[in-house]
């Protein structure tokens, strides 16, 4: 039964998205198109009934495969879950899809398209809490988190046994740098779609971000290495020691971990406004900045989950009872231990700057902040960006990113376990982050300066150094017919076009 309906759950949700898809496609390619017709909401609507059974029959499957003894209820919970999870999930890319990219669509339509779109993100997220809920009791823990592929097979495999045989050697792929790449796209369509609103175009960015995306990394490996060059509170051996003992090759390590975000941001951002300087000329830098740094929030609330697949940068010990809304799997997954696939239970002591604190899980530090970057993109693009219309000028917009994540992580260094707090003195971070809120603030003073000297001298607001290139398509040359009755004079006809060219 369980691979019936394993094969029935891979056929309906691979064939309801590749159908809702392809009529999607073609209506925003359909230039006449312009409103909604039966006939197209009804193609893309058994779709995506498709997609929500088969994601609810993958569920069951789980069970029966797994041997899972489910309850009713939980099962019930698992497939309405799931149901919801997969149509909805896919109907939200349908609809962004919709929105950004179909022209001339209807006001009405149009309203319509915006409205399922965030609605759509609100019953994914409560899909997913509880189709969790009713697979959470039956899960083994830890979570997978990554999985290698090698010489004994293909393995999931988890933090506790990433290192051990047969799961190590061979490719080695974790589930933390699928979530920073997965944000990181993400970030770069929402991207996309802002500048395109502006210039009128895609694509403006897309070297931007094959520049700033690597170059985001190696910030971040390069920030966290001279950040515990000399080690950390957690005790982790210096990288000063391990290139003295001729391990100059941990530098590069970046498959062991350590990253840290407040580099990355740094290094993104400064490659970014580099190659926009010099190869987007007829892109005012202020503007992309204001339009691109508040969706590296975003990027960064994806990122966070990582942390949560590695078991790891979370905080102090709590009880569970005390977080009553928080997913199960999301509790079980923070807990201080596990024996046989099972979080344990009892509680556990922990004493930090003379403090003590009991509990049986920590707290999810990775969940608070995904929550706080979140809520600051829409602050700052949505909020600031409507409040403050009158006399803001270019670029002051984007320093209110760094204003906000530096007092993000001022609020949440002091609640990490000391484990995970950078350098000699645990205040890496911290310092770091009063950093960027004294550039942000020093930014908006620059960019409001700057501006008020540029319209003193009667200098347009809008800095544009060039023009976007046209791709020029050269016209057939048109072939000189000889006529009939000119048949005598053909090769002097000839000798006229040779001199000519």
């Amino acid at each position: 039964m369980g691979i019936f309906l394993l094969v029935i759950g891979l056929l309906l949700t691979l064939g309801g998205s590749a159908l809702s898809i392809y009529y999607t496609r073609a209506f925003v390619k359909n230039e006449k198109a312009k409103a909604y017709d039966r006939n197209f909401l009804l193609k893309v609507g058994l779709g995506l009934l498709g997609v929500g059974i088969g994601s609810g029959c993958l569920a069951i499957c789980s069970s029966d495969l797994s041997s899972w003894h489910m309850s009713g209820g939980h099962m019930a919970m698992a497939f309405i879950g799931n149901f919801l999870f997969g149509a909805a999930f896919i109907l939200f890319w349908l609809s962004f899809y919709l929105r950004f990219y179909k022209k001339g669509l209807e006001e009405k339509h149009f309203k319509y398209t915006r409205i399922v779109l965030f609605s759509s993100i609100g019953v994914a997220l409560f899909a997913f809490i509880l189709g969790g809920e009713g697979l959470a009791p039956y899960l083994s823990y830890p979570l997978f988190s990554g999985f290698s592929i090698n010489g004994s097979g293909f393995h999931f495999y988890n933090y506790l046994s990433e290192h051990q045989s047969p799961y190590a050697g061979g490719l080695h792929i974790a589930f933390y740098g699928v979530v920073i790449l997965i944000g990181a796209v993400i970030a770069f369509k929402m991207s996309d779609h802002h500048m395109y609103l502006k210039y009128g175009k895609h694509g403006i960015l897309d070297t931007v971000f094959l520049i700033a995306f690597p170059a985001g990394i190696l910030g971040a490996r390069i920030w966290y290495v001279v950040g515990n060059w000399n080690g950390d509170v957690g005790g982790i051996t210096p990288f000063s020691e391990r290139v003295a003992n001729g391990e100059w090759w941990s530098i590069f390590a970046i498959w062991e971990g350590g990253l840290t975000i407040l580099g990355g941001a740094v290094f993104g951002i400064l490659a970014g406004a580099l190659y926009v300087i010099f190869r987007r000329k007829y892109v005012d830098l202020r503007i992309a900045m204001d339009l691109v740094m508040p969706t590296i929030l975003v990027a960064q609330a994806i990122g966070r989950w990582g942390n949560f697949f590695n078991h790891e940068v979370y905080g102090t010990l709590t009880m569970m009872e005390n977080w009553p809304l928080l997913p199960t799997w999301i509790k079980y997954m923070m807990a201080t231990g596990f024996t046989n696939g099972s979080p344990n239970l009892t509680p556990i002591s922990q004493t930090i700057g003379g403090v003590t604190y009991t509990g049986n899980m920590y707290v999810p530090l990775f969940l608070i902040e995904s929550i706080i970057n979140i809520i600051g993109y829409f602050v700052i693009y949505y909020a600031v960006r409507n409040i403050w219309r009158k006399g803001r000028a270019y670029g002051s917009l984007s320093m209110f990113y760094l204003i906000w994540y530096g007092i993000t992580r001022i609020i949440m260094e002091p609640l990490r376990d000391p484990h995970y707090n950078m350098g000699t003195s645990g205040n890496w971070s911290l310092w770091n982050s009063l950093i960027y809120i004294i550039l942000g603030v020093v930014g908006i003073v620059f960019f409001q300066v700057f501006a008020y000297v540029r319209k003193k001298k009667g200098l347009p607001e809008e800095i544009v150094r060039g023009q976007a290139k046209a791709k020029v398509v050269a016209a057939p040359k048109k072939e000189k017919k000889v006529e009939q009755k000119d048949i005598l004079s053909a090769p002097k006809i000839q000798k006229k076009q040779e001199e000519e060219e």
